[in-house]
This record gives C-alpha cells, structure tokens and sequence, in this order.
C-alpha cells in the first residue's frame, strides 16, 4: 500500500513538473498550411510577418501565456483571407490553416477590386490574379450580393459559364456580355433566371449559324417567356 501510494505521488509530481516544463516552452513559428483550391493571394512571407506581429502582440512568448485568439483576429483583418485557424504543437511550434477568399467577379470601374462569393469586395492582388467575368459600373452592396446569385447559377450550366464574360446594371436591369458577339443580353431581374437561361440557349442553337444574329444589339430576356431581339 505504502509502494502504491508513493508512486502516485511520484506520478503526480511529475505530471506537474512537466506540465510547467512545457508550459514554459517558447513558442516558435513552425508551418503554414492551405485551403484547397483556393487563390494563394500573397506570398508566405506575408504571412509570416503577419505571424510574427500577431506573436509580438500575444501575451508572452511561452505557451502558457499565448494568445491563438490574437493570431487568428490579426490574420483574420487582411484583406484577403477569410478564415485561419491556429494551433500550438507540444514543442511549441504554432501554426496556421489558412482559407483565402474566393473571387466571383471583378469590377471595372473608377476603383478595381474582386466580389467574393458573399458579395462583399476584396483588393485585387499584385502577387496573384484569377480570371473571373467583368462588372463595369458601381454596383450598389444590394446589387452585388444579387450578382453573385446570378453568376452562381450560371456557373452551373456549362455553356453559359463559358459564353457570359461580363456583367452589367443597366437602367433595363441587368446587361450580360456574351463572348465573341456583337450584341447585349437582358436579363432584367434576376428572378426567373433559369426560365431564361434555357430560352437563351434555345435561341442560340437555332440561330447561332444565321447571318441575322450578326444583325442585332441586343436580346432581351425580360419578357416572361419570350427572346425579343432588336437591331
């Protein structure tokens, strides 16, 4: 009994020393890891030096007195990152899980930047770029996040997503950019918008191959059912 008891205690003890021990441990800058499929906006440096500020701002340079909170609002505020997750490994080594943002759009106007896919705007990046339909004008934050809706479902049909490369809000509604056409697609409202895609792409296989099509400045949608063509 005496035997067992003192090796609890001896257990006991050294638990706790080597709990202090590592708390102790200096907390060093070890991996940064990536989402998958998603634009590396900045370069890892960046991120580095992000780490190293979000660590200088922690409350020690230990594990017992480290903040991962602090790390992951510091990363969190740039521009282009959505969401990183921090973790502290048993050496001390810290490290990050980080999630860009994804662009839906860019808009061309006074000021450039990218639409992510919750419309809200992000810088563009001078390290990395990503090939995304155009929106000329100023959309307004409710005409964005509409956008992004429309741009979502064409995405979804493989011939629209290659034949519309840029976007507009017009006081018709919205103007769509077809690719290597002379024309302009209304779209009007976003509402019905799958009614109007297959309207479209009927209208186009019966009339891609036609000298007329050549003919017209725009195509509007807007009409319930109808493909209403004016030169």
């Amino acid at each position: 009994m005496i035997i067992s008891i003192l090796l609890f205690v001896i257990t006991i003890v050294l638990g706790v020393v080597m709990h202090q021990r590592n708390q102790k441990r200096s907390v060093t800058l070890q991996h940064v890891s990536w989402e998958d499929n998603r634009p590396i906006w900045m370069p890892k440096e960046s991120v580095n030096k992000l780490l190293t500020l979000a660590l200088s701002d922690s409350v020690s340079a230990f594990k017992s007195g480290l903040n991962l909170r602090n790390i992951e609002q510091t990363l969190n505020q740039n521009a282009w990152i959505e969401d990183a997750q921090s973790y502290v490994s048993i050496d001390g080594g810290v490290g990050v899980h980080v999630t860009t943002k994804i662009p839906v759009v860019r808009i061309q106007s006074d000021s450039n930047y990218y639409v992510d896919n919750h419309g809200e705007p992000f810088p563009l990046s001078p390290f990395k770029s990503v090939q995304v339909p155009f929106v000329y004008g100023n959309p307004t934050a409710v005409q964005r996040h509409a956008l992004i809706d429309v741009v979502e479902q064409m995405s979804k049909d493989a011939f629209m997503s290659d034949h519309i490369v840029a976007y507009e809000w017009m006081s018709d509604g919205l103007i769509v950019e077809p690719r290597h056409q002379d024309y302009s697609i209304v779209l009007g409202t976003p509402n019905q918008l799958h009614d109007k895609i297959q309207n479209y792409k009927a209208f186009y296989a019966k009339m891609q191959d036609s000298t007329v099509l050549k003919t017209y400045k725009t195509v509007n949608l807007s009409f319930h059912g109808q493909v209403v063509c004016s030169k």
